[in-house]
């Protein structure tokens, strides 16, 4: 990419002075998917901080010299802004590599078990190990991805399954992909039965998928009776009492019960439907 080499003509010679304080987000890159050199990447860590100090620092002096065009300090609080803004920008490139893992790590755990399921039938069905991973594919997802990485190696670079298994659980965020694919690694070069294992392996994931159903369910009976309280409960008792009170308070009544009522509810309601979507055990 452009920005990519921009970002190396302009912070290559910095990134290389710097590279072994970066280690650490080398393998979560690797496990994110991210197809970049970690030279190229901590460049555009370099790149971004420094564009964001620029912005900041350019956009806050017009900011708070419109803002308070008298105050003397108006450079300096740009330039305190400034910083805290580039560092803000530079701890959230550092940890986007694991982040992003973490979150293709939750979409594989939470599809898993349909996954295997599915693999499990057209074993039993009789159908090649190879041919497995291509069906998988087609269902898209990460999991789809992972297994079209799988057949790839398999059917174009004429890797054996076995060898592609273990690459693929080398490189994946997920554990529980990971033992898997292992298992399914060691159960073809022992000339095991590959529709049997996954049988055993679906019954257990279906069974840890029935269990966390059923934590699901706690929580959300949890986070209802939190919602019931504080959000219905608690708006309700709180117009009755700037009612009662309004000929005390005067004007003004009216917006706070038009702000509490179209906004605030509607948004913390939001803010609760995200939590839950967040915990959900199927994505």
């Amino acid at each position: 990419m452009a920005l990519n080499k921009l970002a190396v003509k302009l912070f290559g010679r910095l990134a290389e002075y710097s590279l072994d304080y970066f280690d650490s987000i080398k393998v979560s890159m690797h496990k994110a998917g991210m197809r970049m050199q970690l030279l190229e990447y901590v460049s555009l860590i370099y790149l971004a901080a420094a564009m964001a100090f620029i912005v900041s620092l350019i956009g806050g002096s017009i900011f708070l010299t419109l803002l308070i065009p008298s105050a003397p300090f108006t450079f300096t609080m740009s330039i305190i802004i400034s910083f805290m803004v580039t560092g803000f920008t530079f701890f959230m490139a550092y940890y986007y590599p694991t982040l992003l893992a973490k979150n293709k790590k939750t979409k594989i755990d939470r599809n898993l078990p349909f996954a295997v399921f599915y693999m499990a039938t057209s074993a039993s069905a009789g159908i090649d190990p190879p041919e497995i991973f291509r069906l998988l594919s087609q269902r898209g997802g990460v999991i789809g991805n992972e297994a079209s990485k799988i057949y790839t190696d398999v059917r174009t670079l004429g890797m054996n399954l076995a060898t592609a298994l273990q690459k693929a659980a080398q490189r994946t965020p997920s554990v529980l992909w990971s033992e898997l694919l292992w298992g399914m690694s060691s159960v073809l070069t022992t000339g095991g039965s590959i529709d049997k294992f996954l049988e055993g392996k679906t019954r257990t994931f279906m069974n840890q998928y029935r269990r966390s159903l059923e934590e699901y369910s706690k929580q959300i009976a949890l986070y209802t009776e939190i919602y019931i309280t504080l959000i219905i409960v608690g708006s309700l008792f709180f117009i009755i009492l700037i009612s009662i009170v309004s000929p005390i308070i005067g004007q003004g009544t009216l917006f706070i019960q038009t702000l509490l009522v179209f906004f605030l509810v509607p948004l913390v309601s939001l803010g609760f439907i995200m939590i839950l979507k967040g915990i959900s055990p199927r994505s």
